[in-house]
């Protein structure tokens, strides 16, 4: 699988370089490096320049093209970059998978989970789990199992409980575990401390009552609790340490890394995780980053 990276061009005071990159910039020239084991398209624009609308379709296009000529589906924007919504709009239009960090974030859950429970003085063996989720593909089964052997007790609320019942039996004939599912809107989420949102969309999980206080782990998107009464912690993002052989300078640190596995099922993912130590830093909700205090 290629990946490509997009950022803007290295600023320079040097006139001869500034004068070069005003002529690319007429024409929408990309330049293609690939030079750092990666390919990366450096656009004939500097960072912090407001850019018109009309422009940002123009570079649109070019990136297209040269994407069409690499076979690339799967592209990595730098930072500056990601803040150029119009630009990203048109590479969503035409099908272009733009790097998040959401799936690397699933395969650091199990992670997310422990950061949390560390912080309250708790042992995740023997913890309580909710998990939110609707498509049962086979990373989410991973998961689902993953977690499922390392908790105490694990409550699964979905949609579509007959195509929960394949999991279950696995983890009931194999290891002898028995998982709760249900989908009772009123009460299957009452109790729940931690809950981890797999796919549950804004709309849908409004539409459960929610422990007030719980730690709501949400992988798939940014979600807001419309509830008054809720005063509980929405987790978002993360961030996580990087060794210094995968930076990329201009590049979120979370994205570089997910496009080093973004080709590996959860169980190979993992692998990579734990050899290159990969671990929580931070943890972002709705108003920034959490301080270790707002956990306990």
């Amino acid at each position: 699988m290629k990946i490509i990276f997009i950022k803007e061009a290295e600023d320079t005071c040097d006139f001869v370089k500034r004068f070069i990159l005003k002529i690319k910039s007429f024409f929408n020239i990309i330049n293609i490096d690939n030079s750092q084991g990666k390919t990366i398209y450096y656009l004939p624009i500097f960072a912090g320049k407001n850019i018109t609308t009309y422009r940002a379709n123009k570079l649109s296009k070019k990136i297209i093209k040269n994407l069409e000529k690499d076979g690339a589906n799967n592209v990595v924007v730098s930072k500056y970059l990601d803040t150029i919504q119009e630009l990203k709009n048109n590479l969503y239009r035409e099908n272009i998978n733009i790097l998040n960090g959401r799936y690397l974030f699933k395969c650091l859950t199990f992670e997310v989970i422990e950061y949390v429970l560390k912080r309250k003085k708790k042992d995740i063996k023997l913890s309580n789990i909710s998990i939110l989720v609707n498509d049962f593909n086979d990373i989410n089964k991973e998961l689902i199992i993953h977690i499922a052997k390392n908790v105490k007790t694990l409550n699964i609320i979905t949609n579509h409980i007959n195509k929960c019942k394949n999991i279950e039996n696995y983890l009931y004939d194999e290891f002898g575990i028995i998982i709760n599912v249900s989908n009772n809107k009123k009460t299957s989420l009452l109790k729940s401390e931690i809950i981890l949102n797999l796919d549950f969309s804004t709309e849908l999980i409004n539409q459960y009552k929610i422990y007030d206080k719980a730690i709501i782990v949400n992988i798939f998107d940014k979600i807001l609790i419309k509830s008054k009464k809720f005063n509980g912690i929405n987790i978002n993002y993360f961030k996580i340490n990087l060794p210094k052989k995968y930076k990329l300078e201009g590049f979120q640190n979370e994205v570089v890394y997910e496009s080093l596995i973004y080709q590996y099922n959860l169980y190979k993912a993992r692998e990579l995780i734990t050899k290159d130590k990969i671990k929580i830093l931070k943890l972002i909700g709705n108003n920034g980053y959490i301080k270790d205090r707002e956990l306990q």
